[in-house]
């Protein structure tokens, strides 16, 4: 066992000594860097490591660098990573060896070692007549912090200014360190020393803080004068340490002179006092009362935070009598209250709130969620003032409790206004939807309908359309066929919102035999609704053929069709194209026809593309157009790409990153710069502007040719590009891309119309980074070449682009 473990020792040492002479390769590798040719980069890179591999070995060699303006910030950065003392003495020696910014750099990192023996040398540089020296002393200075180092920055008073503000800012921090080590009197000197009118706002606004801070004696006199208003940088300050304090004293203070503080300073104690919780209550209460509004606004927003049940019904009263802003708090305090015994208070409170309050109250146990609450929202819904059965109401709406059915029925039957009604039958909706039980509410909703007179029976086949069931839809289909019309029109109005395609047949044949007109079109336009609920394709189709030929009006004809366009079916496109022929219809049939060509594409792209080739007989342009000229490419089709092209570029933009954000920078072919210098691109299908403007990244090009027409023709622009691209034709836009992607032919199509003779095309290409390239080619509406069509490089100036 003891020959084990030592195996283990020795392997364990092997292991280390191998991970230390590699390491030691590797600091030598670095240092051998620094004493090359290499360039600022490489050594720059080399110093990064050492600063994380370097020992005490790399001191001296990185320490020479520090007279070095390309590398001395390099080289001090990986000195104040390296934790050997051998580091300060080489910072020391390079002190007189520097001046300027390089001295200064030096002096700052001297000043981040923080080492304390470091203040005799950083003292005497205060006076350095180069302030930049003596400002990185003062900054050093400040890091050190301590007794000596503030005597140092406290005596510098003949400095010049740009280095008293660099003074003023470490005695600040000195202050700070003292705060931390728990010496409040010492830094509460330098605070007062520095609250002074002779100093800048941010350095004495500053002091103030920090003085009411360290100095708990006088917190409450320094706050009150701070919030007179008579020095508003300081009072900003003020308010912003009154609402971030966590310390009751202060708070307590302020509260004490309450009637005198201003508004806003009154705002920021209630943001202070509310961190202290429930302690905060009397106060808030208080302050509820306010006379105004910005105030109150805030003590009820508040009373919902503390969760105070005890403030109901202020917070009530307030919901009702209130305005805007200040009524929005109240409520949503309200809604907002979950303390125990919450449900309770507010019914307690119902029982003698006036008519306003008790509306308020309801309407916040529905926003509360509260299901306890449902009987008595129903007591109030069932008698008493109708705005506040209208109250209960809506708030049942917002709980649909199941056992609120049977009560709810009665309440609509026997409702004496209309909005008693409305709301009644919203909440029986609600409560529908959600019942567990849904053949046991048909039978309850058909009794109750049951009970009512025909004339007003419709308003419960709503509810029936909500639960969905078979004895729910036997119900409604027998109301479809009531003598009575108006019930037979609600009964096919509800027929048309059920949840799935059952009544499509029954609203069919009711749309066949009904020999009234508004009857019938109700029927068929609920038919074609309910259909789309029908998940089996062929059915579905049947269906739509079956209202395709009872429907003599153009708009049944285009509701049909539009659902027609969702069934990816050979007979379904057959139809759709047929449809085509009917001018009324013609649009809707074309869009339907090139949905259902999208969809068989993939599986019959043959059939596809004849289908798009009769939608391109009628649509020139648009969407349509563009959808169906997709499907009509046929990949390697014979139409060449232009090769000859005119460029400029590329454009930049300072701080602007990435092929996106450059897209839409005007550079010069948009703002017409006379400038601007275009040349020949090589002649090739793909324009590669990689190539021709090697590491060019986050900028744009311009590509400029000439279309050459014997006759005034339409054509389709076939473009891909690698970014984003944007195209001009005769200086109008035709088409824009801002993309980030790869250069694929054909990507991005557009509708062109060209006129006789020459016409100027423009292309404007994005980079980020990576490739950057464009390709482009012109073909027909039918997908063929244009005859008599040739490219040609323009001469002269170009055209004005459009800027849109």
């Amino acid at each position: 066992m003891k020959t084990i473990f030592s195996s283990r020792i020795f392997l364990a040492s092997i292991l280390a000594w191998t991970v230390i002479t590699a390491r030691a390769d590797d600091e030598q590798d670095q240092i051998a860097i620094l004493h090359s040719d290499a360039n600022v980069s490489q050594k720059w890179e080399a110093c990064q490591k050492l600063r994380v591999i370097g020992t005490a070995k790399a001191v001296p060699e990185v320490a020479a660098l520090l007279t070095d303006e390309h590398l001395s910030q390099a080289a001090r950065q990986t000195l104040d990573g390296l934790p050997y003392p051998e580091v300060d003495d080489v910072l020391r020696e390079a002190l007189g060896k520097t001046t300027g910014l390089l001295k200064a750099g030096i002096v700052d990192t001297i000043g981040w070692r923080g080492k304390p023996s470091a203040l005799p040398l950083l003292i005497p540089l205060l006076s350095d007549s180069d302030t930049n020296v003596a400002a990185a002393a003062a900054t050093s200075l400040g890091r050190l912090g301590g007794q000596e180092a503030i005597a140092a920055l406290s005596a510098a008073r003949d400095t010049p200014a740009t280095v008293q503000a660099t003074v003023q800012a470490s005695l600040l921090q000195c202050a700070e360190g003292l705060t931390e080590s728990n010496d409040e009197a010492g830094a509460a000197a330098i605070y007062r020393e520095l609250y002074d009118d002779k100093y800048p706002m941010g350095i004495r606004t500053a002091a103030w803080r920090g003085l009411v801070l360290s100095d708990p004696a006088h917190q409450a006199e320094r706050m009150e004068k701070a919030l007179d208003g008579t020095d508003r940088a300081v009072e900003l300050v003020a308010l912003k340490v009154l609402r971030e304090s966590n310390d009751p004293r202060l708070i307590q203070a302020c509260i004490g002179q309450w009637d005198t503080l201003p508004a806003e300073a009154q705002l920021a104690v209630i943001d202070a006092e509310v961190k202290q919780g429930n302690e905060a209550l009397p106060f808030v209460r208080t302050a509820s009362r306010s006379p105004n509004s910005a105030i109150r606004l805030a003590a009820w927003t508040a009373l919902g935070e503390l969760n105070d049940v005890a403030s109901i019904a202020a917070l009530a009263r307030a919901a009702a009598d209130g305005k805007g802003a200040e009524r929005q708090a109240a409520r949503d305090s309200l809604a907002r209250l979950r303390d125990d015994g919450a449900s309770e208070a507010f019914v307690a409170e119902l029982d003698h709130a006036a008519p306003p309050e008790k509306i308020e109250l309801l309407r916040a146990l529905g926003a509360r969620q509260d299901r306890n609450a449902a009987n008595v929202l129903l007591q109030n819904a069932a008698t008493g003032e109708e705005p506040v059965r209208v109250a209960a109401l809506q708030s049942l709406i917002e709980i649909a409790p199941p056992e609120a059915l049977t009560p709810l029925l009665e309440i609509a039957e026997k409702a004496g206004s209309d909005d008693v009604r409305t709301q009644a039958l919203e909440a029986l909706s609600a409560v529908c939807q959600a019942s567990a039980d849904k053949d046991a509410a048909t039978r309850a909703v058909v009794e109750a309908q049951g009970r009512l007179p025909a004339a007003e029976q419709g308003a419960f086949l709503t509810l029936l359309a909500n639960l969905g069931t078979a004895d729910a839809l036997s119900a409604a289909q027998a109301a479809s066929q009531s003598q009575d019309l108006e019930l037979a029109k609600e009964a096919v109005r509800a027929l048309s919102q059920w949840p799935n395609a059952a009544p499509a047949t029954a609203l069919l044949d009711l749309a066949r035999t009904t020999t009234d007109a508004a009857l019938r079109t109700l029927a068929l336009r609920g038919a074609i609704a309910v259909t789309a609920a029908e998940p089996a394709v062929s059915k579905r189709l049947a269906l739509l053929k079956q209202a395709l030929a009872e429907a003599d009006r153009s708009d049944e004809k285009k509701q049909a069709l539009s659902q027609l366009g969702q069934i990816p079916t050979p007979e379904a496109l057959d139809i759709a194209i047929n449809a085509m022929a009917d001018p009324n219809v013609s649009n809707e049939a074309a869009l339907a026809v090139v949905s259902i060509a999208e969809k068989l594409a993939p599986s019959n792209r043959e059939l596809a593309e004849e289908a798009a080739a009769k939608v391109l007989q009628q649509h020139k342009e648009g969407e349509l157009f563009q959808r169906a000229l997709a499907l009509r490419r046929k990949p390697g089709r014979d139409i060449p790409f232009i090769r000859d092209w005119l460029i400029c570029g590329p454009y930049f933009r300072p701080g602007v990153v990435g092929a996106t954000a450059i897209f839409n920078i005007p550079f010069g072919p948009e703002t017409r710069d006379p400038q601007v210098k275009w040349k020949a691109a090589p002649s090739e299908d793909r324009v590669n502007l990689g190539a021709l403007f090697p590491g060019a990244e986050n900028c744009a090009a311009y590509l400029r040719t000439s279309i050459v027409v014997p006759e005034d023709c339409a054509g389709v622009l076939l473009m891909g590009s690698d970014d984003g691209i944007k195209a001009w034709l005769n200086g109008a836009v035709v088409h824009s891309n801002n993309v980030d992607r790869g250069d694929v032919v054909d990507q991005d199509v557009a509708p062109i119309k060209l006129k006789k003779g020459a016409n100027e095309l423009v292309f404007k290409i994005s980079q980020g980074g990576g490739g950057w390239s464009a390709c482009a080619r012109i073909a027909g509406t039918d997908g063929n070449p244009i005859t008599g069509l040739h490219i040609q490089r323009p001469t002269g100036v170009a055209r004005g682009l459009e800027a849109k």
